[in-house]
């Protein structure tokens, strides 16, 4: 076999390759965040089972009806949002800045009765007016 016959046969298996290679990464790219989000949920499923009472980020089960604590002090059951516990401490802080009060509110008391990250629970006061 001639030598210009090999190195085109070569080039044309590098070319291939290449190809090959550019599609499988695309395609790999276009399911990573359906895989990430797949894991996730399995995670979050296996530490919050929906056997725990979840109540939506607007609600509040209040401390009177159970143990007759005063009405001031609430506690809150769930997440103050949606994958509120798969976020990290930075990306709260973030969140906070984009927020209303009352979200801050119910962020900075479910902080303090769950994960009571000190990050998240200063740039939360910082956004709470004095009362």
């Amino acid at each position: 076999m001639p030598s210009f016959q090999i190195t085109e046969r070569i080039k044309q298996d590098v070319r291939n390759a290449r190809v090959i290679g550019e599609f499988t990464v695309k395609t790999g790219v276009r399911k990573i965040p359906g895989v990430m989000w797949g894991l996730l949920s399995r995670m979050r499923d296996s530490l919050f089972p929906e056997t725990v009472l979840r109540i939506r980020p607007d609600e509040h089960v209040s401390g009177s009806q159970d143990s007759g604590v005063s009405d001031q002090s609430e506690i809150r059951v769930t997440e103050p949002c949606d994958g509120y516990d798969l976020l990290t401490g930075n990306q709260i802080v973030e969140l906070l800045q984009t927020v209303s009060e009352s979200q801050v509110r119910d962020i900075h008391d479910y902080e303090c009765t769950h994960r009571n990250r000190a990050l998240v629970i200063t740039a939360a006061l910082s956004r709470i007016p004095a009362r």
